[in-house]
C-alpha cells in the first residue's frame, strides 16, 4: 500500500515538471525572432513524432525495481526534468561535450539519490543480438523509403546518423572510437540509469520509462533542425528502432545490456558509412569481453547518517 502511494503522489509531480520542461524548449525558441519561431515549430513537431514511441515504451517497461523516499524522492523529482531541459538547451547552443559530460555526471551524482539498487546480471546475448536487430531495422526502413521514391529523404536521414566532419582514414578511426565510447556509455547512463532507474523511484515503473524514452529521443532534435520538416520524421525513425531496442531491454534490464546494444549499434552504422573501423571493432570487442565478466551490477553508495542533536 505505501508503495502504491509513492506512485500516485509521484506520478503527477514528475509528469507536470517534465511538460513544463519541454514546454520552455519548445517556447524560447520562438521568443528569438522569425528564425526561433521556426525552429519552435519544428521543435514543436519533434515533440509530437516522439509520443506515439514514448507511449510505447510505457507499455513495454521492463520489470525494474527502485525506491527512495523523503527528501531524496522530491530531489530528483525536481531536478531530472531540470537537468534535461539545460542539456536540452546545451545542444541547441551546439555545446556537444558539455552534453555528453552532464549525463556521465548526471549517472554518477544521482546515484547518491538512489536506495541501492541491484540490477541483473548483463546478458552480452541479448546485447549483440539488440544491436543487430536496431542496425537491421534502420536498414530496412531506409530501403522502404527508396522504393516509395525518396531518395533525397532516405540520404537526409541516414547522414543525420552520423558526422561527415570526421573525416577518414586515421582521424575517423580515433574519432570513432570515442563517439562510440560517449555516447553508447553516456547516454545509457543518463537515459536507462539516471532517468530509468532514478525515475522509477519517484514516479513509478511506467511514468519513468515513459519519460526515460520521451527524453532520449527528444534530445535529439537539435541536432536535426538543420534537416528542417524533415526532423520529425529523423525522429520518428529513431523512435522505430527505439522500440527494438526496448524489446530486447525488457528481457534483460541492466544497463550495461544497454551499453551493448547501444554500442554495437553505433558501431555497425560508422561501418556502413566509413568504412571498416578496425580499431572500434577491437575496442567493441575488449568491452563486450570485459561486460561477459560482470556477475551483478550493484548501485550501492552509502551515505553518511545524520543525527539530530536535540536542544532540550
Amino acid at each position: 500500500m505505501a508503495e502504491e502511494e509513492v506512485v500516485l503522489r509521484g506520478f503527477p509531480a514528475y509528469t507536470v515538471l517534465n511538460l513544463l520542461a519541454l514546454a520552455f524548449t519548445v517556447f524560447a525558441l520562438g521568443a528569438a525572432g522569425l528564425i526561433g519561431m521556426v525552429a519552435s515549430y519544428i521543435v514543436g513537431l519533434c515533440a509530437l513524432a516522439v509520443l506515439p514511441f514514448a507511449t510505447a515504451a510505457y507499455y513495454l517497461a521492463p520489470e525494474v525495481r527502485s525506491e527512495s523516499s523523503g527528501f531524496r524522492r522530491e530531489l530528483l523529482t525536481l531536478l531530472l526534468p531540470a537537468v534535461n531541459m539545460l542539456i536540452f538547451v546545451a545542444l541547441l547552443v551546439r555545446l556537444g561535450a558539455f552534453f555528453y559530460w552532464n549525463m556521465m555526471v548526471m549517472a554518477v551524482a544521482f546515484m547518491l539519490l538512489y536506495k541501492p539498487t541491484k540490477m541483473p546480471r548483463p546478458d552480452i546475448k541479448w546485447g549483440v543480438l539488440g544491436g543487430v536487430a536496431m542496425f537491421i531495422t534502420v536498414i530496412l526502413v531506409i530501403s522502404v523509403l527508396s522504393l516509395a521514391g525518396v531518395g533525397a529523404t532516405t540520404e537526409a536521414v541516414l547522414l543525420a546518423w552520423f558526422m561527415p566532419e570526421m573525416g577518414q582514414g586515421a582521424a575517423a578511426q580515433l574519432e570513432a572510437i570515442v563517439t562510440f565510447l560517449v555516447i553508447a556509455l553516456g547516454e545509457e547512463l543518463w537515459a536507462r540509469l539516471t532517468l530509468g532507474y532514478g525515475g522509477t523511484a519517484v514516479a513509478g515503473l511506467r511514468t519513468a520509462w515513459f519519460w526515460s524514452t520521451y527524453w532520449f529521443l527528444y534530445m535529439h532534435t537539435p541536432g536535426r533542425l538543420r534537416y528542417g520538416t524533415l526532423a520529425p520524421v529523423i525522429l520518428a525513425i529513431l523512435g522505430t528502432v527505439m522500440v527494438v531496442f526496448l524489446l530486447f531491454f525488457r528481457r534483460n534490464p541492466s544497463v550495461w545490456t544497454g551499453v551493448t546494444m547501444h554500442a554495437v549499434y553505433n558501431t555497425l552504422l560508422a561501418g556502413l558509412y566509413y568504412g571498416m573501423l578496425l580499431l572500434e571493432l577491437a575496442v567493441l570487442a575488449v568491452l563486450l569481453y570485459a561486460l561477459s565478466k560482470v556477475t551483478e551490477t550493484r548501485v550501492e553508495i552509502k551515505l553518511p547518517k545524520l543525527e539530530v542533536v536535540s536542544s532540550g
